[in-house]
């Protein structure tokens, strides 16, 4: 798990969950288990019995102790737990007892998800459909999907979908880390109206990408860097002087320029400089490198490119030297 700032301040606001580091509880049906869980309060709601196994008797019990929920509802008497309350964004367990006798199925699924991105200075992001309230907010660039080869790192909002009897089930929490195919995230709605109260857990399940609609990159969201164009970001064979060198750029506007290798070597290749693109607009790009002054530019070559397929471009040194290049 990647120490890094927004690691550390994504911690620091989670803090109210329990983070136990040993197992609660599980849920054999799903294949989850949660190592950590910060429940609404009490009285629980109570458990209805199912209709096929009822007895005249279990009704009564049950008509009697829903009664006395009734009833103290009405004088105000249920236990709102104080951290669940903060760590949801205000939703307490009086809230959502109402809703659930009310035939209501409220959880605190977006409601933590709220609370998360207010005090990260993101308002809105509590919602489902994710996807568009960034594109809404001229952000799309920052939505990662499956399709893109990586997975979700330490404090991403994902959001996943699956179809019950009737309805479709969105759902949005934070990643906290993906080892192999076993998925640890912190969730709010691990509860509802079937356990008789709510709760937000840290939780151990299988990484199944079958749901995953996606996942926001919360580091590049909070740079507030803009898109690059969608040219640029990959490796490039570069040749220059007679020279021939790798240019690696990443989505953060990070550049890396790397001794030539083989394709299969790339990753491993000795990296010569480090910079940074300071400009991008549609065909043109400037970056500068941290061993010299002044800017490098390049130009994407439209008129020798088959866009996705054999990108091409060039450009001029900090030097004056003539500079072309091919994307891997």
């Amino acid at each position: 798990m990647a120490e890094d700032d927004y690691s550390k301040r994504f911690d620091e606001i989670t803090k109210l969950v329990p983070d136990p580091r040993k197992l609660t509880s599980s849920n054999g049906n799903l294949h989850i288990d949660y190592y950590g869980e910060l429940h609404s309060g009490s009285p629980a709601m109570v458990k209805p019995v199912a209709a096929a196994k009822a007895t005249q008797a279990d009704r009564e019990r049950i008509d009697k102790l829903q009664q006395d929920r009734f009833e103290r509802m009405s004088y105000g008497s249920f236990s709102d737990n104080p951290d669940f309350t903060t760590a949801a964004d205000g939703l307490n367990h009086t809230r959502l007892m109402r809703n659930w006798i009310g035939g209501g199925i409220m959880t605190s699924c977006n409601a933590f998800a709220g609370h998360v991105t207010k005090e990260l200075g993101l308002p809105g992001l509590g919602g489902f459909n994710v996807e568009n309230i960034l594109r809404t907010q001229g952000k799309v660039h920052c939505w990662m999907t499956p399709k893109s080869g990586e997975k979700p790192r330490h404090g991403d909002l994902f959001e996943t979908r699956s179809m019950n009897v009737g309805y479709e089930n969105l759902h949005v929490g934070f990643s906290l880390k993906v080892d192999g195919e076993t998925w640890w995230t912190i969730e709010g709605g691990q509860g509802g109206p079937a356990m008789g109260a709510d709760r937000i857990c840290r939780v151990k399940k299988k990484y199944n990408i079958a749901h995953l609609l996606g996942w926001v990159d919360m580091r590049l969201l909070l740079s507030g860097k803009p898109a690059l164009p969608p040219w640029l970001v990959g490796s490039w064979v570069i040749y220059s002087d007679g020279q021939t060198f790798i240019y690696e750029f990443d989505r953060y506007g990070r550049v890396e320029h790397k001794a030539f290798q083989a394709r299969s070597a790339i990753v491993d290749a000795p990296t010569l400089d480090a910079g940074a693109v300071t400009s991008a607009f549609g065909d043109k790009v400037e970056l500068k490198w941290q061993s010299e002054g002044g800017l490098e530019t390049l130009h994407y070559d439209r008129w020798n490119s088959v866009g996705g397929v054999n990108d091409r471009l060039n450009g001029t040194t900090v030097a004056g030297t003539a500079i072309t290049g091919v994307k891997l």
